[in-house]
């Protein structure tokens, strides 16, 4: 919780840069899955795999932040090439051009991560805005719990907005 906290206010710096604002979602992507329950056996210390739809802005940033820093869950990065799915991904950032990817995570446990105006009505999850020059999200919760997957509600009490109601 702590480190979310503290990452909620480092988002409040001026997202004006765009190293800046990229360097904050990067750090959003990366926590996110510390406050998510997915549907399989308790204590699962798999790895999360998280992947990257072609379009994604993140270069080696999400790569060079998990590879030096100790996290509750170990996370593989991978970049999905086009026409890939994210079926076999526990976590998928989908850029803005690649919003197709969605309809494959539809319904499983898959976190979808992104930052589209429209990225939670069009079926993600969590959505990265920037408001008042300060990087935001939004969760859909409904959709979140269709795809099987618990978001804490630290994390809900976060969000600048959450569609689906409170549980």
């Amino acid at each position: 919780m702590a480190a979310l906290l503290g990452l909620a206010v480092a988002a409040g710096l001026s997202a004006q840069v765009p190293r800046l604002e990229l360097a904050i979602k990067t750090e959003f992507v990366l926590r996110f899955p510390e406050f998510v329950e997915w549907p399989t056996a308790a204590g699962d210390q798999r790895p999360l795999l998280l992947c990257l739809s072609p379009a994604h802005p993140f270069g080696q940033n999400l790569q060079a932040s998990v590879s030096g820093q100790p996290r509750a869950r170990r996370i593989v990065v991978r970049e999905l090439r086009n026409g890939e799915s994210v079926r076999s991904c526990d976590v998928a950032y989908v850029a803005s051009a690649d919003l197709s990817l969605l309809n494959d995570a539809a319904n499983r446990p898959i976190l979808t991560v992104g930052d589209h105006p429209k990225f939670c009505q069009r079926g993600g999850i969590i959505n990265l805005l920037v408001i008042d020059g300060r990087v935001r999200f939004e969760i859909e919760l409904l959709q979140a719990r269709r795809a099987g997957l618990k978001v804490d509600s630290q994390l809900l009490r976060l969000a600048s907005k959450v569609y689906g109601g409170l549980p």
